[in-house]
């Protein structure tokens, strides 16, 4: 009788710390999946606070500043050309020329470009196209494995510009890269548009002292880009005047 009692308490115990078992790989794979679909439905851009790790954005930078940031920007334009190489205005600041203004937003930290990674650059090695920015003195670190991404800056020190490289996936533009394999609905909600859109010769914008091309369509891409709230003006988290 004891032997029994006893054989029962350990199968209660084995099936309690079964169930136990059970409800925490649920749980887990709940916590898995819920940080999974938000990564992805994320609106990406560190104005919307959802980068939390970044330095917080200035509601209004400097004319100095932007100087610097259009500066930098025909100082890639025109090594980017010398290469045969055509790029154009990308993501946040495309915002700019779209709503008249020839140059950054007050609160950009950065310059976004593009390029068409499937041509001139790719029968180039990256230590060639490195070295056409190295030479004039540019720092160049490559994110190409990560997101498609090429960060050229001077020294390393602010302001820095984000090169994406795009490529035509049967009419549709992406960037390969880890990342999209990592987050792959947050990559077709935010950073795929029609191809046609970048088709050369692009039209052009005043951005600062000079001119560079912008997407065809004016604001049609960025409804690819920002498809919930492209019609909008999103400022920086505490930036509302």
């Amino acid at each position: 009788m004891n032997f029994i009692k006893s054989h029962l308490k350990k199968s209660y115990s084995v099936c309690r710390c079964s169930q136990y078992k059970t409800v925490g790989a649920f749980l887990v794979c709940f916590i898995i999946i819920a940080l999974f679909l938000k990564l992805n439905v994320m609106t990406p851009g560190m104005y919307t606070g959802n980068k939390p790790w970044s330095p917080a954005p200035k509601c209004k930078n400097s004319e100095q500043d932007l100087n610097r940031m259009v500066q930098l920007t025909h100082k890639v334009q025109d090594i980017l050309k010398n290469m045969g190489i055509d790029c154009w205005l990308m993501y946040g600041s495309l915002w700019g020329p779209l709503r008249g203004i020839e140059g950054p937003l007050p609160w950009d930290n950065d310059v976004d470009l593009a390029i068409n990674g499937d041509g001139i650059f790719s029968q180039m090695t990256f230590r060639q196209f490195k070295a056409m920015f190295t030479v004039p003195g540019l720092t160049v670190e490559s994110r190409l494995w990560q997101s498609s991404l090429i960060v050229i800056s001077e020294g390393g020190a602010w302001p820095s510009l984000d090169l994406f490289v795009f490529y035509n996936y049967g009419g549709t533009m992406k960037r390969p890269g880890f990342e999209s394999w990592l987050l792959p609905i947050n990559y077709k909600l935010y950073h795929t548009f029609p191809a046609h859109l970048v088709e050369q010769p692009l039209p052009k914008v005043k951005f600062g002292s000079f001119n560079i091309s912008v997407p065809r369509d004016g604001i049609e891409i960025m409804k690819h880009l920002y498809p919930y709230n492209w019609w909008k003006v999103v400022r920086p988290v505490g930036c509302n005047n």
